[in-house]
């Protein structure tokens, strides 16, 4: 066969038996490396026995090598250009402590492990063909500096399935990891120039080309990158320039492997100097999805040739003519690394004030391991410094250390995490006009940010009532979905110059800065949309905040018809819907018509409340009298009085029933009658008095009116919703109804009501309000968490 379809079908292997061995373990909380180890394997020689050789020839091995370390080469290329110092900087003193004590005690212990266990007979009896030993008294070290990483993205991955993500444990968890993983990056130079015995020029010479990128080459691309941005605004397309990046990809690469270090060297470094921007983002979109999708498979085919059970078999059970070691030395090996991690890490921990609980987990997840391990163990037997039976068994032990740290949290961590405090309520009518009120903004993308930034200003925040609002930028996991966003939010500063000015973060911050009365705390939640909802809903309890609001999931484009349905954002409709379902405080969907087109400190803004009564249409009253307050707001409060024959008898029970709510024990029912009547009698006394207190503000303040219309069917309530059409800038609705089902009629078949309720659904769906945005508020509901 010839060298290309071997590539296929080694390639097509192991792609696919990486998929299914996803699939497989992703109830077993499993990183992506786990399966990708075993998908590697999958296309080993000696794992398929003897007729494969037939199929996959030994020739055509160097190419595979190849390919794979091109893959590797522009893999790391991705990864410097989404490094960011800055977390690693602004780290605090514990997540620093953990990570150095991690690092110090996991290189002495690995050496230990390896010069005095795994390696201590092939260290004495394997020589070389001129009868010296070989260079594997260096083993010892590159097993020391592979127990000592922890892989971030990994790691990230993890807590986002455990939901973990946003906790203490894993904030600190992840600014640890980063900088263990930069610091093992120095470690393996150290060892690479350990190997070549500290050779000067190699040192220097890969020093020397570090500061010329650094100093030289960034500044250079920097220009050219800015020069030519002006001739691509239109289409955004940089072409040649992007040909050019990727060709000096392979160039550094090359360079640092003729310094005598390792070709990654190169092309991380040019990752990292690369200026961040348009640029830089245009190149991950390209280039993100076919290297660690197509591309890096091969890596792991090569990593997988190399590891294979016969190795691994014979060195748990060696025969007499080989060197090698027994299981119960290898089970002990791989225990003895894996509590070097963890004692560590829990006794820095400890120190730093951590609770025992906290402390252990932190452990378990520092040993989460990666790419740069196996890298660190590869470059190991590429030198020569590791056998084939020693780097089995040691590629075997970080495999079950990561295998057994989702399975462990999830069982021992997050199954004896402590309830949420339950909180009495938490909504906007019960924080009341003089306390601060806690919003948590979602937003998906930078468009979202003008029109919430705009709701959040007219929730007029002052002195006696602040804001708090924890910015929330939504963004999907994917395989290749940069943990460095989530690692950044773990080690954020009130610093908001970022290189990215269009990050939503960045625009809610720069908000706060102008509003004294604004708190803000941004982040980015990093998960599935099948999940996203349950982060929020954390975020939401552990943050005591009163009111959610989300964009609504269909794009704001005013057609004849209302918003455009888009059924590419069915995700985001799902997520909607799970958040309804599922918050336990308020949540406000908004539909941006207009609301963020122009800037939120001259805008003079009309609202109008649409009240028909029940729980969710006092909570958007209460949301619509902070609003007016503001001094550049008006409010008007419509106020539907239902006039239909049943619903004018109900409420005439209803008024007789209250006080007889407490006979609820009659024989014939009739006590499950009464005090179903007293309930809605007391519904509609609380509507009355909210409505009596807007009568009194009306009186006083001139932005403040009280309309009342009497309707008898829906076509009514449309005509006038209709007849109000460009009077207002937004309309504020309850998502459910006190009793506006006593009007409605077959109009209302062709409404999904599950989304927003009746009138939500009807105002976003119809062209009634082509032009005015929609505030759809459903109250907290008041749970007994420990029911």
């Amino acid at each position: 066969m010839s060298a290309l379809s071997v590539l296929v079908i080694r390639l097509s292997i192991a792609v696919f038996s990486t998929r299914i061995f996803m699939i497989a373990l992703k109830p077993l909380h499993q990183p992506r490396i786990v399966a990708e180890i075993l998908g590697g394997m999958s296309t080993s020689t000696s794992n398929w026995g003897r007729v494969v050789p037939a199929v996959f020839p030994y020739s055509t091995v160097k190419i595979i090598e190849t390919i794979g370390n091109l893959a590797l080469v522009y893999h790391m290329f991705l990864v410097g250009l989404e490094l960011d110092l800055k977390p690693v900087l602004r780290a605090g003193k514990k997540a620093l402590s953990i990570a150095l004590a991690g690092i110090v005690f996991s290189v002495l212990v690995g050496w230990a492990l390896g010069r005095y266990v795994l390696l201590k007979d092939f260290v004495e009896e394997t020589k070389g063909k001129d009868g010296q030993k070989l260079p594997t008294v260096n083993g010892p070290w590159f097993w020391g500096v592979a127990l000592a990483t922890t892989n971030f993205p990994d790691l990230a991955r993890i807590l986002t399935d455990l939901k973990l993500l946003y906790s203490a444990v894993g904030g600190l968890a992840l600014s640890a990891s980063v900088i263990s993983d930069l610091c093992s990056w120095f470690l393996l130079l150290l060892v690479m120039a350990i190997v070549n015995n500290f050779q000067t020029i190699s040192v220097g010479l890969t020093l020397l080309f570090i500061g010329l990128c650094i100093f030289i080459v960034h500044p250079l691309l920097s220009r050219i990158v800015d020069r030519i941005r002006d001739k691509v605004q239109e289409d955004g397309d940089y072409g040649q320039l992007e040909c050019f990046v990727l060709a000096g990809v392979v160039l550094c690469g090359y360079i640092t492997d003729a310094c005598g270090s390792h070709s990654i060297v190169g092309s991380f470094m040019f990752g990292a100097i690369m200026p961040r921007g348009e640029f830089s983002n245009n190149l991950k979109k390209k280039v993100g999805s076919f290297v660690p999708g197509i591309l890096l498979p091969l890596y792991f085919c090569i990593n997988g040739g190399r590891l294979n059970y016969v190795d691994i078999l014979s060195s748990v059970y060696p025969s007499e003519k080989k060197t090698g070691t027994d299981i119960y030395r290898v089970g002990g090996v791989v225990i003895l690394a894996f509590a070097a991690k963890t004692l560590s890490t829990l006794v820095a921990g400890l120190v730093n004030k951590m609770s025992f609980r906290d402390s252990l987990a932190l452990g378990v997840l520092m040993n989460t391991k990666g790419l740069l391990t196996l890298i660190i163990l590869n470059t190991g037997r590429e030198v020569k410094a590791l056998n084939k039976q020693t780097f089995g068994v040691m590629v075997l032990a970080i495999w079950v250390m990561t295998f057994v740290v989702g399975p462990l949290l999830a069982i021992f961590y997050k199954s004896s995490a402590r309830p949420f405090v339950q909180y009495k309520e938490r909504n906007v009518v019960s924080v009341g006009s003089n306390n601060e009120l806690r919003i948590l903004a979602c937003a998906h993308n930078s468009r979202n940010v003008p029109g919430i930034i705009n709701l959040l200003e007219a929730s007029n925040p002052t002195n006696k009532s602040p804001l708090h609002v924890l910015a929330v930028h939504l963004v999907e996991l994917t395989g290749h979905t940069s943990a460095m966003l989530v690692v950044h939010d773990a080690c954020k500063t009130n610093d908001v110059h970022s290189p990215d000015n269009s990050s939503p973060s960045n625009a809610f911050e720069a908000y706060a800065q102008q509003r004294e009365c604004v708190t803000m705390q941004t982040l980015t939640a990093v998960s599935q949309y099948s999940t996203m909802h349950q982060d929020i809903c954390n975020l939401a309890e552990e943050n005591r905040v009163a009111i959610i609001i989300i964009p609504f999931h269909n794009k704001s484009t005013t057609l004849v018809g209302g918003v455009a349905p888009d059924a590419s954002n069915s995700h985001l409709k799902s997520l909607n819907n799970n958040l309804i379902a599922n918050a336990r405080c308020s949540v406000g969907v908004f539909v941006d018509r207009g609301l963020g087109a122009s800037n939120y400190s001259y805008r003079r803004c009309c609202y109008s409340m649409l009240f028909f009564g029940g729980v969710d249409d006092r909570e958007a009253l209460a949301y619509a009298g902070r609003m007016a307050g503001h001094p550049r707001t008006s409010l008007t409060v419509v106020s539907f009085n239902i006039m239909s024959k049943n619903a004018a008898t109900l409420c005439s029970e209803d008024d007789h029933g209250n006080d007889d709510d407490e006979d609820d024990d009659d024989e014939d029912g009739t006590g499950g009658i009464l005090k179903a009547m007293a309930s809605t009698g007391r519904e509609k006394k609380l509507d009355e008095l909210y409505l009596d207190e807007f009568r009194l503000m009306s009186m006083n303040d001139a932005s403040i009116k009280l309309l009342v219309k009497s309707v008898t069917r829906w076509e009514q309530i449309l005509s006038l919703i209709s007849s109000m059409e460009g009077e207002y800038d937004m309309y504020i609705v309850g998502r459910r109804h006190g009793n506006i089902s006593e009007v409605t009629t077959t109009l209302l078949d062709g409404i999904d009501s599950n989304d927003l309720g009746f009138l939500g659904d009807a105002l976003v769906s119809s062209n009634l309000t082509a032009s005015t945005s929609v505030l759809v508020v459903q109250q907290g509901r008041l749970l007994d968490y420990y029911s």
